[in-house]
């Protein structure tokens, strides 16, 4: 179910873009939409994260583009990544005082033959270049030197950020502590963000950023220590020729289990990219099989109407009909009732609707 992101009239949005694998922080693409359904005229959207899934970075962009009112984005602790994507959304950017905004090139993992490999690197160069261009359109730079910020992993303070045209404005307010992220993955983060990932019980965002290809499932989140209560007379240690199989059984059901998960995961996998509706598709294909979590039958719904490489559209299609076409391709239904959250109950024609485009 889509999270509420609304805090007092206002987008908050903190944590892993695209969700976090270990707990339930972060948020998604279609926690977005959801929460813009519900919005009217100008709004404020406040952002702290430390990056994540590059798709989602990329669909939120487009929506909060496709919003009818004004956007203004606060970046209250850290940008980073795919959130600084997000942040090239708004009609006004502003960066708190401490403020932190990063961008780099994608990344993600393969596994395979020379290839699957090659395939990797076409999409991810694609990738790169679809950033590049609209960090290009806000900043007024040639793509040539974003791609030298890109390549070099660039960090950018308030006032380096306006000096760029990645921000507007410089908040006098002291910033908020940049949202909890393993900051290690980034190979030139701050000294000051690598202290506060060590501190980290696990990890904040275990995927590269990027599109995440042929991606490991995640592995199981390490069992919390048992504490125990010592009884009056210590119980015998076993023989020595007895070994100890007290925790023997657990290891190995868990061992079990995420071998079925892996197996299962990869079965869905390979039955989405070899599915015959793939066929000139692929790339929607490894979004739909690597980026979201629809079963064969689901993601075979979404190729079955989308259009082929070098195919046209034969006529345009507005956003709201696209976006409404695609949700009833994938079974996505507006819930009926018994949910507690406002957002469960908006149909799809009323989330469709706030999406017009907005004169320049």
């Amino acid at each position: 179910m889509a999270r509420d992101l609304i805090v007092d009239g206002e987008l908050v949005l903190y944590g892993p873009v695209g969700g976090d694998w270990w707990d339930d922080s972060g948020f998604t693409a279609m926690d977005v939409i959801q929460s813009l359904a519900q919005m009217d005229g100008d709004i404020t959207v406040r952002l702290n994260s430390g990056g994540g899934v590059a798709w989602d970075g990329v669909a939120i962009y487009n929506a909060l583009k496709a919003y009818a009112g004004a956007v203004t984005i606060v970046v209250e602790g850290v940008a980073a990544s795919a959130a600084s994507i997000i942040a090239m959304a708004g009609d006004e950017v502003e960066m708190r005082a401490g403020a932190l905004m990063m961008i780099h090139n994608a990344s993600t993992i393969t596994w395979g033959t020379a290839e699957d490999h090659e395939k990797s690197r076409e999409l991810l160069a694609k990738l790169d270049g679809q950033l590049a261009a609209i960090y290009a359109e806000r900043t007024g730079l040639d793509l040539a030197e974003i791609r030298a910020l890109m390549d070099a992993e660039t960090w950018m303070d308030a006032a380096e950020a306006i000096d760029k045209g990645f921000a507007g404005t410089a908040d006098d307010e002291k910033a908020a502590k940049a949202s909890a992220f393993d900051y290690r993955l980034y190979a030139k983060a701050p000294k000051a963000l690598q202290s506060q990932s060590k501190k980290l019980k696990a990890p904040a965002a275990a995927q590269p950023w990027g599109v995440l290809m042929n991606a490991a499932a995640p592995a199981a989140a390490p069992r919390k220590p048992v504490k125990t209560t010592p009884s009056a007379a210590p119980a015998a240690k076993p023989e020595a020729s007895m070994p100890d199989t007290s925790t023997a059984a657990p290891a190995a059901a868990n061992d079990n289990a995420i071998t079925e998960a892996k197996a299962a995961a990869k079965a869905r996998i390979g039955g989405i990219l070899n599915h015959a509706e793939a066929a000139g598709r692929e790339a929607l294909a490894k979004h739909l099989a690597f980026e979201t979590d629809h079963d064969v039958e689901a993601a075979a719904k979404i190729l079955a109407v989308a259009a082929k490489s070098g195919e046209t559209a034969q006529q345009e299609e507005s956003p709201a009909a696209h976006a409404d076409r695609r949700a009833k391709a994938s079974g996505l239904t507006a819930p009926t009732g018994g949910d507690k959250k406002p957002a469960a109950r908006a149909d799809w024609s009323k989330i469709t609707a706030r999406f017009k485009p907005r004169s320049a």
